[in-house]
């Protein structure tokens, strides 16, 4: 009885928090460039059932007849990169992205240092210690799970990297696949998990569903959730942010008083030099004076009207022209963390200087006179809150009746009738 008020109980605050989620998604069907989050409701962890030996030779567990759930969790929300319908305005100030991360399966795993930054190269501080990385996922060497010879990475509550953990595939399971969905355990019909987290030594020291393992798991994925993504750069102040750098989708652009290129939160949108990385003290500066159509080229460049004027210039922070260009650059999506409605932080910093080092180039296509549309679908997510606010319901109910035989319990067991 105890334990199906603690599972209901936790089933509701599970289903409270994906309905946050879900209600932010809905909330932003309208915003460009926006990217739904997307979670889960997992069955984890499961405990195995055994007969109870009471009178044997050996008093204890007697054969396993199966498994049953201890509730629901809910699995972290992770951004949703899948590419929003892009839809022709004819407005100059708009432009679009479009992805060219490659499809296929992919795998968080530790982030190393490495010159570049980016997937596999991410920085000694790489957002919660993950990079991407694209390739099946298989048991290596003492059955640690790995993609293309690098260890998963055993993933925190938080989407955090736990540090000095492997995952290794357990021997006892009889199962087929390594990892259902998002990463988590697969278990075989005796509650046998395909994988049993252990150190770098190979020593097994934990169990996932386990009395202090309930939130860690692997992320798998695919291009959707993972991988190299393109943005554009912008320069973030706020509070006791002098000058930060994050990453925005929304190409709805606009200008401010001193005809600096904005984002739609009003913070300038950094230009991207030589070398494709943005231009810390960079601003794209409209010409007030052009007289032409488009403002940017296909490759993000100016554009001459037919007196001969360009549509913008780069400027430094003193107002001197320099080289640069509006472009994007690939941050790997592992690595960020939503800021706002479609801004968001690369590896859990502001600071441009350990920014900097975990972008590439950007490989998206630019597309000026479009907007890339949010990416949530509205009645998918709309069937999937009144499932959630259904499943919130039935726990609700089974509380309900808990309490009410409990109540009962109390008022009639060992009632003596005068």
């Amino acid at each position: 009885m105890i334990r199906g008020l603690t599972t209901a109980a936790a089933g509701m605050t599970a289903a409270e928090r994906m309905q946050q989620v879900l209600t932010n998604n809905l909330a932003n069907t309208e915003t460009p460039g926006y990217k739904a989050s997307n979670a889960e409701l997992l069955s984890f962890p499961q405990q195995l059932l055994h007969v109870m030996d009471y009178g044997g030779a050996n008093p204890g567990l007697g054969p396993a007849i199966g498994s049953v759930a201890t509730g629901v969790v809910f699995q972290e929300g992770v951004p949703w990169f899948s590419q929003g319908d892009l839809t022709q305005t004819g407005r100059a100030l708009d432009v679009a992205i479009v992805d060219s991360t490659p499809p296929g399966t992919y795998a968080a795993v530790a982030a190393t240092a490495g010159p570049g930054g980016g997937a596999g190269a991410a920085g000694a501080a790489g957002a919660a210690g993950l990079a991407s990385a694209q390739g099946p996922v298989a048991a290596g060497p003492g059955g640690v799970l790995e993609v293309n010879g690098r260890p998963l990475a055993v993933v925190g509550p938080n989407g955090q990297a736990l540090t000095g953990l492997v995952a290794v595939r357990n021997p006892a399971y009889r199962g087929v696949a390594l990892t259902a969905a998002g990463g988590a355990p697969d278990y075989d019909d005796r509650g046998n998990p395909s994988y049993l987290f252990a150190d770098t030594a190979g020593r097994v020291v934990g169990i996932p569903g386990q009395a202090g393992w309930e939130g860690a798991s692997l992320r798998v994925g695919t291009e959707a959730d993972m991988g190299l993504h393109s943005f554009f750069p912008v320069a973030f102040s706020s509070g006791q942010v002098a000058q930060g750098l994050v990453l925005t989708r929304d190409g709805h652009f606009d200008v401010d008083e001193n005809h600096i290129l904005v984002d739609a939160a009003g913070r300038p949108v950094l230009p991207v030099g030589q070398d494709g990385l943005p231009i810390l003290n960079g601003r794209i500066r409209i010409n007030p004076d052009y007289d032409g159509t488009d403002l940017f080229g296909p490759d993000g460049g100016p554009v001459v009207d037919g007196n001969g004027r360009v549509s913008y210039s780069v400027i430094d922070t003193n107002g001197n022209v320099i080289t640069g260009r509006l472009g994007t650059v690939d941050a790997d999506v592992a690595q960020l963390t939503p800021l706002g409605e479609t801004e968001f932080e690369v590896g859990n910093t502001l600071d441009p200087a350990g920014v900097r080092p975990l972008l590439r180039p950007g490989t998206g296509a630019i597309r000026p006179g479009e907007q890339e549309l949010s990416n949530v679908d509205a009645a998918t997510t709309m069937t999937k809150m009144m499932a959630v606010l259904a499943q919130y319901e039935a726990n609700q109910r089974v509380i309900r009746t808990e309490d009410s035989l409990l109540q009962l319990a109390v008022e009639q067991v060992g009632k003596v009738n005068a």
